[in-house]
């Protein structure tokens, strides 16, 4: 078996910084000896989505324009850590109630995996919640426009949905399903 060694880091240097990332180039060097200069690192603050389920089995879903698809996108909630929040769990309550309005009884942390180990630093982290329920008002960001649906999870299991579609999405849905094996009696509509 080959033993992969990671690159060297002969130099670092921020080129582009603002309140959203930093775009990082590194001088690297391969275990081969190959120089790769540069090597464009995003560093950006970790996320979190949340399936979050109500006691009828319904999934909270948000619609709403994402610009680098250029497309209305039907998902999960989610978002960025802000420094503010204690823990990635802290972020998923708030998120869910700034971008819904629902509350759930319960979170649960189903995994963690990064955005995209290639070039970025941060990492998403998935829950799945119980017993959500609307609480409150919605407090969107100046740049968001949401509108909040439920889907029973069944449905929304499938990933079948008309339009873009994504990839932190079916992750989250993976998570999910992977949770609902190891506690089958928790899954919306299963009878054990």
């Amino acid at each position: 078996m080959t033993i992969i060694k990671p690159w060297q880091i002969l130099s670092s240097s921020i080129t582009y910084q603002d309140e959203w990332l930093t775009l990082r180039a590194d001088r690297c060097k391969a275990p081969r000896g190959r120089i790769i200069d540069p090597f464009h690192i995003v560093e950006a603050s970790d996320w979190v989505n949340v399936v979050a389920l109500t006691d009828r089995g319904d999934v909270v879903l948000i619609r709403e324009y994402r610009h680098g698809a250029q497309a209305v996108l039907l998902g999960i909630p989610g978002g960025v850590c802000d420094e503010a929040d204690a823990s990635p769990l802290d972020a998923a309550a708030r998120e869910l109630a700034e971008e819904t309005g629902f509350a759930c009884r319960e979170l649960v942390h189903t995994g963690s995996a990064y955005s995209n180990c290639a070039n970025h630093t941060n990492e998403i982290h998935y829950f799945l919640g119980f017993g959500a329920e609307l609480t409150g008002r919605t407090n969107f960001d100046a740049n968001e426009d949401i509108e909040v649906q439920l889907k029973p999870y069944k449905d929304f299991a499938t990933y079948d949905f008309d339009g873009v579609k994504h990839t932190h999405h079916a992750a989250a849905l993976f998570y999910a399903e992977r949770y609902f094996k190891l506690h089958p009696d928790q899954k919306p509509g299963e009878e054990t």
